[in-house]
């Protein structure tokens, strides 16, 4: 396995915010020279919780692509799931990007209220 095929930063997404918040991550994935390659395909490997969005760059300093993790969820909760990308390369057929998720309440949680006495209470 080549371990300079591409440069991702961050190496994976990490989505963490309240429910009902824009929660999204950018990936950048820079080729390297020696290993020109095409990013063919992206799935999710579940894709219930999340969405993305690839698009390419290019640059003097070098080219590859911002992958756009976004989550979907509603609930609060945490789930796990990938993001596969399918090149054209024979060194490295596939990029999988691993996404974790956690999505906090927005509501606050209520504050137990002391039980009301009545006049039988007394």
């Amino acid at each position: 396995m080549v371990n300079h095929f591409a440069r991702m930063t961050p190496a994976y997404a990490r989505l963490v915010g309240q429910a009902g918040t824009d929660i999204k991550k950018e990936i950048t994935i820079t080729r390297e020279k020696a290993y020109p390659f095409k990013i063919l395909q992206a799935k999710a490997r579940n894709g219930s919780d999340i969405a993305f969005d690839l698009q390419e760059f290019s640059k003097t300093d070098g080219n590859g692509y911002v992958l756009t993790i976004s989550n979907k969820k509603m609930a609060a909760g945490r789930y796990a799931d990938s993001v596969i990308l399918t090149t054209d390369s024979s060194i490295k057929p596939t990029i999988t990007i691993p996404v974790y998720g956690q999505v906090i309440s927005a509501e606050p949680q209520p504050v137990p209220t002391p039980p009301i006495k009545g006049p039988s209470d007394e």
